[in-house]
């Protein structure tokens, strides 16, 4: 494993060890608020993956944990006039709802069709048969064959003279025809008895109050009825069966869908942008802890922590070889896209230590592991990515040096990187240094499958350096 004792930056050989895979667990919990929106992600989806925390290494003080995931934004065809992008302020975007009260129905499809409010669980078309599933956005996906969908029907999901928002990701392999999200109809014929989302008709938040259907795809506006004079709504259905990648006429959908959520409220664009690209938000404070505050409940483990007043509300003070924090929200690591990390830190101490430290194995080891930012032996702030694979489990990595860091004073961090670019390390909003463009997260090499085991402030979980 690939850890930072150097002094500056330099290529350097790794030949780690080869423990045995282990699949990241996670747990899922507290769900959020209830609108309906459906974004599309694509087969190579662009990533952007930020945190923001303050931390420091041995001892050290951490003030929360942002890690963002960014699609490029898709020009609109919508034949809808006047539809304006705005944008998001730092209230909205980094910040999180801990208890999602407002969430109807969840369904992760992590290898099951179970709604994780346990109210709406689905049933498959096909009784005698189970769906498909894949790797997806975060986790599991489920697969639709393009003949057959899920049902639910345990209880009436009522979205009827409501706002609401529908949303989650989907992978479509087939749009040679409409192609059913989901659906709810209490009669085809009666005028606003039956309610159909397909990607013909994109992903969208339905506003009562003002009578408005708004169109969203990865995060941005891509049509609107307000403004154009004409009403729209509403969904007067009373009764009726949900069908997941289905229509009421019969249009199935062919492709992946994950994370498809159902909350009561039509959402904001900054609430539906922030959903698009953040990845996982830990705010460390004392009333939610390890909780994940973004859309995805990537929520993480700790020990040997103790909660202290922090650079933003409270933050977490790592005192000694045993503590840590961990969770596996780092999703680029498996597919090589742009991300970027912000950091506030306070160290006690900057003479060498961890502050991200990535690996396979849930201990800090495996076929690939190594510290994504630390400090040298000398207090140089350090950042090291994994560039080339070759054989015999043997990789290389790329480092990046930037400034001496202080001890006792909170300062910003921020590691960007995307393969035309490179990394790029700033504090306290200065650029220090950049590399050239390098291809990160090789394909070829065969442990970056799933996304790794981050460990914030310790490079192991056991209490010692891994070998």
């Amino acid at each position: 494993a690939y850890y930072l004792p150097s002094n500056s930056p330099s290529i350097k050989e790794i030949s780690p060890r080869r423990d045995a895979f282990e699949d990241a667990t996670q747990q899922k919990s507290n769900l959020i608020e209830k609108n309906i929106k459906v974004q599309v992600w694509k087969k190579v989806r662009p990533m952007l993956i930020g945190f923001s925390l303050a931390l420091g290494v041995t001892i050290c003080v951490i003030a929360g944990l942002v890690i963002f995931i960014t699609t490029k934004p898709k020009e609109s065809n919508s034949s809808s006039s006047n539809t304006t992008q705005q944008t998001c302020d730092v209230t909205c975007t980094m910040s999180g709802t801990p208890y999602r009260p407002s969430t109807i129905a969840y369904w992760p499809f992590n290898g099951n069709l179970y709604d994780l409010n346990n109210i709406y669980s689905g049933t498959y078309s096909v009784p005698s048969s189970s769906p498909s599933y894949t790797t997806g956005s975060f986790d599991q996906a489920i697969v639709f064959d393009g003949s057959h969908y899920v049902n639910v029907d345990t209880h009436f999901l009522n979205l009827s003279y409501r706002s609401w928002t529908i949303e989650g990701w989907i992978l479509l392999s087939d749009l040679s025809s409409e192609r059913g999200i989901f659906s709810q109809s209490r009669s085809s014929t009666t005028t606003g008895q039956c309610f159909n989302l397909s990607v013909k008709n994109k992903p969208f938040v339905y506003d009562y109050s003002l009578m408005k259907q708004s169109i969203y795809l990865n995060g941005v506006l891509d049509g609107t009825t307000g403004g154009t004079g004409t009403s729209s709504g509403p969904y007067k259905g009373t009764t009726g069966s949900v069908m997941i990648g289905r229509t009421y006429s019969g249009s199935y959908f062919k492709g992946d869908m994950d994370h498809l959520q159902v909350i009561s409220g039509a959402k904001t664009t900054c609430q539906i942008l922030s959903d698009a690209i953040l990845t996982a938000y830990y705010s460390f404070d004392a009333s939610v802890l390890n909780l994940d505050l973004s859309n995805n409940y990537i929520n993480g483990i700790s020990s040997s922590i103790s909660v202290v007043s922090g650079r933003i509300n409270e933050a977490y003070f790592f005192q000694g070889t045993t503590s840590y924090f961990q969770s596996t929200a780092f999703t680029a690591y498996s597919t090589g896209h742009s991300f970027s990390i912000s950091l506030w830190v306070k160290p006690s101490s900057v003479l060498g230590g961890t502050l991200i430290h990535l690996s396979t194995g849930s201990d800090g080891t495996g076929t690939a592991c190594f510290d994504l930012l630390g400090f040298s032996s000398t207090g140089q702030l350090i950042a090291n990515l994994y560039d080339t694979y070759s054989c015999c489990y043997t990789y290389y990595s790329t480092s990046i040096g930037g400034p001496i860091m202080s001890t006792s004073i909170w300062t910003h961090i921020v590691l960007t990187y995307s393969s035309s670019n490179g990394m790029a390390l700033y504090t306290n909003g200065t650029l220090h240094v950049v590399n050239d463009a390098f291809t990160s997260f090789p394909s070829n090499g065969i442990v970056f499958t799933s996304r790794p085991y981050m460990i914030v402030g310790n490079p192991s979980t056991t209490g010692s350096v891994p070998s």
